[in-house]
């Protein structure tokens, strides 16, 4: 019998969306349409496909709100369009793909703190339009992965972290120490230390962190659970 598998991390588009990418050229080797009839294309083997978890795709944005948000709305809608079975002609998704949609991850501009995150989550619930559609939105994701070394350690970006446990939203942080050094992983230790401080457990953000491997991880585990990490931070 096969068994049930929830897809907990992917990406979706349509072709009419690549140049709101920050990361688009014409040569990019993902520079063409992935979207739901191209998913299920490639999950085809034999398996009972429950859902999946759909995240944002880096879109051009900022910090700041007004038109720099356009694009990470934009994409709130298009997922949300997923989620209640109405396509757009040429969006390669069906009324029938529905169910699939199990969870939403979009971007938020964490680095801009509480007040800036409380602004723009009420913008995404406006784009979800419905309450079963915002109840799929379970986190955030915010790429630090090309920032500067001590954005993820300003006070605003810690103090965002917090909101986001009190709200029950999980942060899907992006880094990548193979590509933009292990200062990333040690400024990760450290961001983690300052967002728990003083918090109780039960408002203790959960952090997915995306980098070469996959954690799900609290502070308490940095050491004890994962022994590479600690001793690779040691390097």
């Amino acid at each position: 019998m096969p068994i049930p598998i929830v897809d907990s991390h992917i990406h979706l588009f349509p072709e009419s969306h690549l140049p709101t990418f920050a990361w688009y050229s014409p040569s990019s080797p993902l520079g063409s349409q992935y979207s739901i009839d191209e998913y299920r294309t490639a999950t085809s083997e034999p398996s009972y496909l429950r859902g999946f978890i759909v995240l944002e795709t880096d879109r051009i944005s900022s910090q700041e709100s007004g038109a720099s948000w356009t694009h990470v709305l934009d994409e709130v809608s298009f997922f949300t369009r997923i989620a209640l079975g109405e396509p757009i002609a040429g969006e390669g998704h069906r009324d029938v793909d529905k169910p699939l949609c199990l969870g939403i991850i979009p971007w938020a501009p964490v680095p801009g703190g509480p007040a800036t995150l409380e602004k723009f989550m009420a913008l995404v619930k406006e784009r979800t339009r419905t309450e079963d559609v915002w109840r799929k939105v379970c986190g955030v994701r915010y790429l630090v992965q090309d920032k500067p070394a001590g954005v993820m350690l300003k006070q605003d970006f810690v103090d965002g972290l917090k909101w986001l446990g009190r709200n029950r939203l999980v942060f899907d942080h992006g880094v990548d120490a193979r590509q933009g050094g292990l200062w990333q992983l040690r400024e990760t230790i450290e961001m983690m230390k300052r967002a728990y401080d003083g918090v109780q457990e039960s408002e203790r953000v959960v952090i997915a962190i995306s980098t070469d491997s996959f954690f799900v991880l609290f502070l308490s585990d940095c050491f004890h659970s994962f022994p590479p990490i600690s001793s690779t931070l040691t390097i």
